[in-house]
């Protein structure tokens, strides 16, 4: 399915300098794709008297190296995924912290969409979306954005597709979890794969992942994922996070959330 055009709804820019030098910093310290990193103890002595005898001890520098960052497939139940054409990869576990990851459906024939699709957008807030369609006439810039299919799911919002993914497998959620949420922007940033060559900038094994194709000057609003993180000094706004460069303010976006954009969704379990 290909991305659409810009949503028409009205957007807001992002609100400073500030934002983008803290998130950054979030990017640097969250971010594991590329590159080792090592700590190490400087020589020290200590000296002890037994009498007339004096020893002395000392300790060797230690370096130590991170363990390799890996993602554990899981199927829709929350079993071991097979890739034998008859199971669907529902998620990811995060080697890192222990985290799941959703990985977004894509069938790539808009007929058979579920309603986890890649290019469904949603507004943020709670019954507040736009209606949700069916498989086959939605995506993120159109009149149904979302679709409900196979779901109590009836409005495009963060809220109403979070309890739809708890909901999932009889209400025993995706993965077997429901403790599906939207993730911190530092959660968001921390999937940047700094080693991937082209968009989207992150590991492959989270699966498919929509970019703004459009976004080649690093503007300060593009379809993004929607994170949970207010913006400083702007309480109704929501920072998303996009995929699409490796420039800091291509990375963090600020959308208001009352003049709403149907951006995308990746949901996290702890």
């Amino acid at each position: 399915m290909q991305m659409t055009t810009q949503s028409t709804s009205r957007l807001y820019a992002n609100k400073g300098l500030f934002l983008a030098v803290v998130l950054s910093a979030s990017l640097l310290t969250a971010c594991g794709g590329g590159g080792g990193s090592s700590a190490s103890t400087d020589n020290t002595a200590t000296t002890g008297t037994t009498g007339n005898t004096t020893t002395g001890t000392t300790t060797n520098p230690t370096t130590t190296t991170p363990a390799t960052r890996t993602f554990t497939k899981m199927n829709l139940t929350g079993a071991a995924y097979v890739a034998d054409g008859s199971q669907t990869l529902g998620c990811v576990k995060d080697s890192k912290d222990n985290k799941f990851w959703e990985v977004k459906s894509n069938t790539g024939n808009p007929a058979d969409s579920d309603f986890r699709d890649v290019d469904y957008g949603y507004f943020w807030g709670d019954n507040v979306g736009q209606t949700a369609g069916g498989a086959g006439t939605s995506y993120a810039g159109a009149t149904n954005p979302c679709s409900g299919v196979g779901t109590a799911l009836t409005k495009c919002d963060t809220a109403s597709y979070v309890k739809a993914v708890n909901a999932m497998n009889a209400g025993k959620g995706l993965c077997n979890k429901t403790t599906w949420r939207l993730p911190t922007s530092a959660e968001l940033l921390g999937l940047l794969n700094t080693d991937a060559t082209k968009a989207p900038y992150i590991y492959a094994d989270i699966g498919n992942t929509a970019f703004d194709a459009s976004d080649t000057d690093g503007r300060s609003y593009v379809y993004a994922y929607w994170s949970s993180t207010p913006v400083a000094g702007e309480p109704g706004q929501r920072v998303a996070v996009s995929f699409t460069n490796k420039l800091t303010n291509g990375q963090v976006k600020n959308h208001n959330v009352v003049n709403q954009i149907n951006n995308q969704i990746r949901l996290i379990a702890d």
